[in-house]
């Protein structure tokens, strides 16, 4: 079905049709997720030693890649008529297609490299029936409930002032990405338990996100280009100083400064879209074709990366390699090109291009 990360409608093939801006952001988006994937290994590392210190760069550089995702969900999404029974009949059943055959294909990658048997294969089909999923299959758990919201948060959008829609993302802002982090720190760690059911949870917040991609596709062009400048270095600032800071403390890795769900990433993750989407749109060349491949390609990429870095990491490479300044973006570029190969197969037979890719 050629499913961006970001939409469930697929895209035209018309290039004319296209808004190449938010192919960018598509392709930026999926390639952060390989970068964030292959500098994991070396953010295990002892913090303070050079081969943290360069997953760290890494890894914090690329922790809007998710937020970027959902931004443009919304973006696509909330700016059409959204029906509840096109949600049900054709966005949710689509990802559940390609979630569970994918979820099934790792429990069976996992079963032939520890032994195939057939209680193993039996033992597989229960986890993949039980959600017991491959750890980024998050994301598309998450997917089936923003997807979900889209039809109610059309409802709001249509009708919602400007006014409005702010006052709605101030409140998601407060509740699902600061208040989170917070709540860590003192005085807040020492508020009452009740104070736990004011958050928002993970995957809910992530439903703000989609509202915030609505509102920077309407209005972003209002706010000036340093502004968005601007938030990438606050929300890079955030994210590099704080994790380094309580990493180096507890003598082990705090990703509390790294979850796509908090004020760093948020803030480069406006920086990166507002960015892109108020610049200047650019004629066809071979820049805007890769990206737009890549965007084509991006959930593909994203199911099946996984398994080429679980090969890479057997056979001893992995961003975690010394020095990890330099293996982190080799470990990213070849999973990405890996992963296109996979798609430029599977996008050829019709079923799979549909339904799983």
């Amino acid at each position: 079905m050629t499913l961006p990360l970001s939409a469930t409608a697929p895209p035209s093939s018309s290039g004319a049709s296209r808004d190449r801006r938010l192919d960018a952001v598509r392709a930026l988006a999926i390639v952060m997720v390989l970068v964030i994937h292959s500098a994991s290994a070396g953010l295990l590392a002892t913090p303070g030693t050079a081969n943290w210190w360069g997953a760290l760069v890494w890894g914090g550089l690329a922790r809007p890649a998710v937020p970027l995702f959902f931004l443009c969900s919304g973006a696509l999404m909330l700016c059409r008529e959204i029906t509840p029974k096109r949600i049900l009949t054709h966005n949710l059943p689509r990802i559940l297609c390609a979630m569970f055959a994918w979820a099934f294909v790792y429990q069976v990658h996992h079963l032939c490299m520890d032994g195939f048997t057939p209680a193993g294969l039996w033992a597989a089909v229960k986890s993949t029936l039980l959600l017991r999923h491959e750890f980024h299959f998050y994301y598309l758990h998450i997917l089936l409930l923003v997807y979900a919201f889209l039809p109610i948060l059309r409802v709001f959008v249509r009708g919602a002032s400007r006014r409005e829609l702010e006052y709605a993302l101030a409140v998601w802002a407060v509740a699902g990405i600061l208040f989170p982090l917070l709540q860590e720190f003192w005085p807040f760690n020492r508020v009452g338990p009740i104070s736990a059911w004011w958050k928002m949870p993970m995957s809910y917040a992530a439903v703000g996100y989609t509202l915030l991609g609505h509102y920077l596709r309407q209005y972003g062009a209002s706010f000036r280009r340093r502004w968005y400048v601007l938030a990438w270095a606050a929300g890079f600032t955030i994210t590099f100083c704080g994790t380094a800071v309580l990493s180096l403390k507890s003598g082990a890795l705090s990703e509390s400064f790294l979850s796509g769900m908090s004020p760093g990433p948020m803030l480069m993750a406006v920086g990166l879209f507002g960015g892109i989407l108020t610049r200047p749109k650019e004629p066809d060349g071979p820049v805007t074709q890769l990206t737009s491949l890549v965007a084509r390609a991006s959930f593909c990429i994203y199911l099946v990366h996984i398994l080429f870095l679980q090969r890479f990491q057997a056979l001893g490479l992995s961003g975690g390699n010394t020095p990890c300044f330099l293996f982190v973006p080799l470990t990213a570029a070849a999973l990405l090109l890996c992963s296109l190969l996979v798609w430029a197969v599977l996008s050829r037979v019709p079923l799979v291009r549909r339904y799983l890719i």
